[in-house]
């Protein structure tokens, strides 16, 4: 019987970019799936455009819930908890899937029946939907490598359902835009993570997209919280004890990084970049390193 597949999509004030969003998933070539919404305290028409949408989709199976809003890691476990699919995937209501993604991801689980974890490659595009750069392909499990930084989209980690229902989420609010690199150092300890190289998705750079919203608090608050609940982790720290290291440089130079791309915040753009320089020296041969000094002068 074929895999039935649980897209959870968590949305807030993203009635501009959801119907696009819904339709690349009804554009899939693998049609046993349902659509999860979960409105997470939307202000704006989001519950009529979903309306809408479902009347014009009859023969999609769409279910729409609204919450109070609590943030995104909530809202994903929320719908987590309404899936009936074998596997979830977490799809963010302003990016968009290829024709190929639940194809490509069912052909997966047909030839490894059983995967826990698994991950299929992105691209990235800016708002003119132009492709700006690609994710990683990966020669090797990603499982040691994610200590170095969170180079996984979510659009694009199918986890069964199972598992993810014994791995939620952390919802504390402050992490938010790093709760998934939790999630996934959380579960690296655990299973395999397996790694498709077809690209099956696209990230959407829009200039209100959250994660490029700048807020110098909140940034330095969010890596302090990862550091805090991953350095209080002893799975992930047993396994990593080697390269911890690693995982406070890349959140020191991400704050640096996007810090820098603030003027007004330039002497805090520099105080972290020499922390992580501190921290791990060879920083310097590495892009992000290079994006900070471009940013900075």
């Amino acid at each position: 019987m074929a895999n039935l597949f649980s897209i959870i999509i968590p949305t807030y004030n993203r009635a501009s970019f959801i119907e696009n969003t819904l339709l690349s998933v009804v554009g899939q070539s693998f049609v046993n799936f349902e659509i999860i919404v979960v409105d997470d305290g939307s202000s704006d028409n989001t519950a009529e455009i979903i309306e809408a949408f479902k009347i014009r989709h009859k023969n999609i199976n769409l279910n729409y819930y609204k919450k109070e809003n609590a943030e995104r890691a909530a809202a994903r476990n929320y719908g987590l908890k309404k899936a009936n699919g074998n596997y979830v995937v977490f799809l963010d209501s302003d990016d968009e899937l290829y024709p190929n993604h639940l194809s490509v991801a069912n052909e997966f689980i047909e030839s490894h029946p059983g995967a826990e974890v698994f991950h299929q490659r992105y691209d990235i595009k800016n708002s003119a939907n132009i492709k700006t750069s690609e994710g990683p392909i990966f020669k090797h499990s990603p499982n040691d490598e994610l200590i170095k930084g969170n180079f996984l989209s979510c659009n694009g980690v199918f986890i069964r359902k199972d598992i993810a229902l014994q791995n939620p989420f952390n919802e504390d609010r402050e992490l938010s835009a790093a709760e998934d690199w939790e999630l996934w150092l959380r579960l690296s300890v655990k299973y395999p993570i397996h790694y498709i190289n077809t690209i099956t998705s696209s990230i959407i750079n829009h200039n209100d997209r959250s994660v490029l919203v700048i807020n110098k608090e909140k940034q330095i608050k969010r890596m302090e919280l990862l550091l805090h609940y991953v350095l209080q982790n002893p799975s992930i720290t047993q396994k990593h004890r080697a390269n911890l290291y690693k995982l406070k440089a890349s959140c020191y130079s991400y704050i640096s990084l996007h810090l820098a791309l603030n003027k007004v915040f330039r002497k805090d753009a520099i105080r972290y970049l020499f922390k992580s320089l501190k921290i791990k020296p060879s920083f310097v041969f590495e892009k992000r390193f290079y994006a900070i000094l471009k940013n900075l002068f």
